[in-house]
């Protein structure tokens, strides 16, 4: 398919109905009006999009069914960063054996339990399992249990601790490790992120955020260290 050629909205839905059964060119319609994307427009009003604009808007439909993302977290990361459409949709497709970093797909979503196995590829018997432990926690909506992005990126850690080889159970350490951790630093800020000053609790969060990365590379290198004798670095 040619880069250069352009189809009009009628097309764009035929082109897409069979990923997205449920698109139609009122909801086409409805993701312009709200600025997350912008097909050229002919000296007579009809939109015209490009190859481009159906990645941009692949991409914009995905993130919505398979990650529930809001549409105004959806335009912020455009706005904000821009997205590389074709990489993305590679990434968020690919089994990644590598975990690390904050993954942007995350942010700002909301998905129940089924939700979290469709996005993490894990059965929703083992994320129960990983809820019952304690390492996966939601919140309370209605008659429904909603987990937020960070839940997403501890079922796909742990998804790949699995294949390595342990078992459910063996993660509660990380859990006992992480709850220590944040006794002692909920003592040394609990009085910073109480203040009543909002520049002392913005900078209190700043200083927060800082804590948990330097933490993380010190548990990283200590660990390294333990595991010296395995001569595995």
């Amino acid at each position: 398919m040619s880069e250069q050629e352009l189809f009009n909205i009628s097309q764009v839905c035929e082109n897409l109905i069979g990923e997205f059964p449920e698109l139609t060119v009122s909801k086409i319609r409805y993701l312009e009006s709200q600025g997350l994307i912008s097909p050229l427009r002919t000296e007579s009003g009809y939109r015209k999009f490009s190859t481009d604009d159906l990645e941009q808007l692949v991409w914009i439909l995905r993130q919505q069914r398979d990650y529930f993302v809001p549409l105004r977290t959806l335009k912020e990361r455009l706005e904000r960063n821009g997205v590389d459409f074709k990489s993305s949709a590679e990434s968020n497709t690919s089994d990644s054996k590598v975990v690390g970093g904050k993954d942007p797909v995350v942010t700002g979503i909301s998905l129940d339990i089924d939700g979290l196995s469709r996005a993490s590829g894990v059965p929703t018997e083992k994320i129960q399992e990983l809820i019952e432990l304690g390492v996966v926690k939601g919140r309370q909506v209605g008659s429904k249990e909603i987990f937020e992005g960070d839940s997403l990126l501890t079922i796909r850690a742990a998804k790949r601790l699995f294949e390595l080889g342990m078992e459910t159970r063996h993660l509660r350490m990380y859990l006992v490790a992480a709850q220590r951790e944040a006794g002692v630093i909920e003592q040394l800020f609990s009085a910073k992120t109480k203040s009543g000053d909002v520049e002392s609790r913005t900078e209190a969060k700043r200083e927060l955020d800082e804590v948990v990365v330097l933490g993380r590379e010190i548990h990283k290198c200590l660990l390294k260290l333990s595991l010296d004798g395995l001569e595995t670095w």
